[in-house]
């Protein structure tokens, strides 16, 4: 017979485990943000591979990896959950092809700050009995901790809307926009943004736009729970920037709103000419307490025009809080770097 306190306990278990999943009950994953901005030669099928195993740790992932027990896994999944909609008899020596593949494809983490450099082979060994239909799955030991570390961040996503995704181009796209979900905003550089993406071939911008990101943004938006829409910001004539406004379908989020009235004055500050840019400036640093050589240095040059744009838009629509006076906040971004503003750097590439 079970006990008050043996129910109390149960139900509050229970009720635990209904707050982890979703509402909708599909299945969530995390990638760790070490594998996420790391690089990866995994194609199309083989990153619905690498998703299934984040899956199958999902259970295991922990902000202390100090204590895991590191020592080679062995997995089971099955080619439909790889081969999404697609006939296993009728595709086998495509299927071979892949896995021959998938055994020598390499994980590269930078640590650059820190001048360390790591290559790994993550699947070194794959069993497959076509009449069976599972992949008998072996991971290295050696790169199971960066599979279950969350202690340095993590962006999470439904794996179904993952594998759904038929581009690579979108596949590298979407776990990065799920990173920035909660604020609503990602602003990336379009050469980082080519990096990201495996596109440097398209050197040109209205190529890389053309060919790359709107068919990954039309095939996220028609596939997936996410809603993207993208501004783009200049210097000079050239695009040097682009900003994401990224909302979840059916759901504004406070922060989303801000960021798309933030996005509405990039746009429209990225078609303005230098001395029209200035001319804004002058109007806006009335409201702060500069020096003057703080403002000779703002309008004399288009990096800071830009940078205090950007900041002077996200202070007005309170799209960032400002723990001390909105002039403070923004010398403390402008001026903190001699050389000037820079966009930020990722630390792993």
């Amino acid at each position: 017979m079970i006990t008050g306190k043996e129910l109390s306990s149960k139900i509050a278990f229970l009720a635990f485990f209904v707050l982890l999943r979703p509402m909708n009950d599909e299945i969530v994953i995390r990638e760790p943000l070490t594998l996420l901005l790391g690089r990866s030669e995994f194609s199309l099928h083989e990153r619905r591979l690498y998703w299934n195993i984040l899956k199958a740790l999902k259970g295991e992932q922990t902000f202390d990896v100090k204590s895991y027990r590191v020592e080679d896994r062995q997995f089971r999944i099955h080619y439909s959950d790889v081969f999404v909609g697609e006939n296993s008899h009728a595709q086998t020596n495509v299927i071979l092809k892949i896995l021959d593949r998938v055994t020598s494809r390499k994980i590269k983490i930078f640590d650059q700050d820190r001048g360390k450099y790591t290559f790994i082979v993550p699947i070194p060994y794959i069993h497959y009995e076509s009449h069976k239909g599972y992949f008998d799955i072996v991971v290295n030991s050696m790169v199971l901790p960066y599979f279950i570390d969350l202690s340095k961040g993590y962006s999470q996503y439904e794996l179904s809307a993952a594998v759904s995704l038929s581009s690579e181009y979108s596949q590298l796209l979407f776990p990065r926009l799920t990173r920035f979900i909660d604020t609503g905003l990602w602003r990336v550089e379009v050469t980082e943004l080519r990096e990201l993406l495996n596109a440097q071939k398209y050197v040109r911008y209205s190529n890389f736009k053309q060919m790359v990101l709107s068919n990954a943004i039309s095939e996220i938006n028609r596939k997936t729970y996410l809603d993207i829409v993208i501004t783009e910001q200049k210097e000079g004539r050239a695009v040097k920037w682009i900003n994401f406004i990224i909302r979840r379908k059916g759901k504004t989020s406070p922060k989303a709103t801000y960021y798309a009235l933030v996005n509405k004055d990039l746009q429209k500050a990225s078609e303005l000419s230098f001395a029209d840019k200035q001319k804004k400036a002058e109007e806006f640093l009335y409201n702060y307490q500069f020096t003057d050589s703080q403002k000779k240095t703002i309008l004399s040059s288009e990096q800071y025009l830009n940078e205090f744009l950007r900041l002077d838009s996200m202070v007005t629509h309170g799209a960032v809080t400002v723990a001390t006076t909105p002039t403070r906040y923004i010398a403390g971004i402008l001026f903190k770097d001699p050389s000037g503003p820079k966009s930020k750097k990722r630390k792993s590439n």
